[in-house]
């Protein structure tokens, strides 16, 4: 059986820790762990190049080390081949994006990060940001999708010599 996820490299954290520094200060102490997921993921029938998902109890247990006494609070996940294939700019707007879901409430009385859904398909502040190129995330899906469609062409013609 593959491993579905992988750790990332030190660049992607610290390209992290930049936009959750510039972007998102109420975050400051949320512990978010950043995965590679090596496989193809869909949603409602988009691929999802970027994923963040609020730790249940099992996985704050699972996730307890020296970075994260408590374990982790949120775990954000980033399709690889998405990753290794777009700019910068669109690395640091898919980080963006993802960390726009978390809200703080200051006044929780356990813990105050929340998981928020979309103001409308995107963020608000997310569409303000990217007056330049409002189509992003369609622009990276799509070339994702294709790198995908590609490599399964590539296997099945490998198959298909394979057998003749």
């Amino acid at each position: 059986m593959a491993i579905r996820y992988e750790d990332v490299t030190e660049s992607v954290m610290e390209m992290f820790r930049k936009v959750k520094s510039q972007h998102f200060q109420e975050l400051k102490n949320a512990k978010i762990r950043v995965l590679f997921d090596l496989k193809k993921r869909k949603s409602g029938g988009r691929i999802v190049v970027g994923r963040i998902l609020k730790a249940n109890d099992l996985v704050k247990h699972l996730t307890k080390n020296a970075n994260a006494e408590e374990g982790y609070d949120f775990i954000i996940t980033l399709d690889k081949k998405c990753w290794d294939h777009v700019t910068d700019e669109d690395r640091e707007k898919i980080l963006r994006h993802e960390l726009r879901h978390v809200s703080f409430d200051i006044e929780a009385d356990d813990n105050p990060y929340k998981l928020v859904n979309h103001s409308i398909l995107d963020f608000y502040e997310e569409v303000e940001m990217n007056q330049n190129d409002p189509r992003w995330r369609e622009r990276v899906a799509t070339l994702t999708e294709d790198i995908y469609e590609q490599e399964k062409e590539a296997r099945l013609e490998k198959k298909k010599k394979a057998r003749s």
